[in-house]
């Protein structure tokens, strides 16, 4: 069995690689979680017992993880970041003090023994794109939160190759599924819709691409079990076109009745972002492909919130819907 160390257990991508690592029954998991953290957020049945360690430590103590743990580790998955949304995204502070948490994540799991490296990553570090995105398009990030991912990415993949470690970089573009944040696009839309309320929108003429939550843990256990090239990897569906289309064929699979007001919301200062990815370096490395279409995708979530709704209902909570 092999030792795999995950920070940010807890977040959307952690939580379902978590229980994807447990279900494999190849690996026992150190899960690294903020100090009072929400346990209901990672799976903890009778079924994982032995086979998974929960570490409580704040991101400014990583630097503590070999204290902590007995054992040599295998690989490690780097998720913890503060400051993804909003204006938190553009706090130059915050972000440094990602980096350099997150640096330090990197040489403890040196030091713990790993030779493979998950360094997630973010389409925030390629900036304002043109056309077809690759590994090999440039890096011009415009916030700041993009600046600290590349700076990361290029700091720890030279401390790696002096050391002859394995790093790989997942550059995550437009994740979803069940259980994401409510406050983002897809589930604050698919909840108005489910009310048949109005939604705010901008016009949405710009170019995006959305990755199930399945097909992306999928593509994360494949890099770690797979031999194959280091360097970043590009996490898309490769399903791209405007992102209206998307909202209308939310709107059909939720039969809703909802007006999208497009162009109520206005743009960010940033400017108009389009994506268009190409993951044509995960195929060719893993065999990779995406299975979820966007329509299934958003069914199971629709699913999901029901059934929350119900359970809710019964033990006398206001409904999720």
């Amino acid at each position: 069995m092999n030792n795999i160390l995950i920070t940010g257990a807890t977040s959307f991508i952690g939580r379902n690689l978590l229980r994807c690592l447990l279900e494999n029954g190849n690996w026992k998991v150190f899960a690294v979680v903020r100090r009072g953290f929400d346990s209901k957020k990672l799976p903890l049945t009778s079924r994982y017992l032995g086979r998974m360690e929960i570490l409580e430590l704040n991101m400014d103590e990583y630097g503590r993880m070999p204290e902590r743990i007995s054992v040599p580790c295998d690989a490690c998955v780097s998720l913890a970041w503060n400051g993804t949304r909003g204006a938190a995204r553009d706090d130059h502070g915050r972000q440094m003090d990602n980096y350099r948490h997150s640096m330090e994540c990197v040489k403890a799991a040196g030091i713990l023994g790993c030779k493979k490296i998950l360094l997630a990553g973010s389409q925030a570090e390629y900036g304002i794109m043109h056309g077809m995105t690759t590994e090999d398009s440039d890096c011009i990030p415009n916030t700041e939160y993009g600046k600290a991912k590349l700076r990361l990415y290029q700091e720890a993949m030279q401390w790696c190759m002096d050391r002859n470690i394995s790093l790989k970089e997942p550059r995550f573009f437009s994740l979803y599924g069940e259980g994401d944040n409510p406050d983002t696009m897809v589930i604050s839309i698919l909840k108005a819709m489910l009310k048949n309320e109005p939604c705010k929108l901008t016009r949405c003429i710009q170019t995006w691409d959305f990755l199930h939550i399945e097909d992306a843990v999928r593509g994360l256990m494949l890099l770690l079990e797979k031999k194959c090239a280091d360097g970043a990897y590009n996490f898309a569906s490769g399903d791209c076109r405007a992102l209206r289309e998307f909202v209308e064929e939310m709107r059909r699979v939720s039969c809703s009745e909802s007006i999208p007001e497009y162009g109520s919301v206005p743009y960010p200062s940033t400017g108009v972002v389009n994506l268009c990815p190409c993951a044509g370096k995960l195929q060719r490395e893993t065999g990779w492909s995406a299975r979820i279409s966007f329509s299934e995708g958003i069914g199971r979530i629709i699913k999901s919130m029901e059934k929350k709704a119900e359970d809710e209902k019964d033990i006398g909570v206001d409904s999720y819907l």
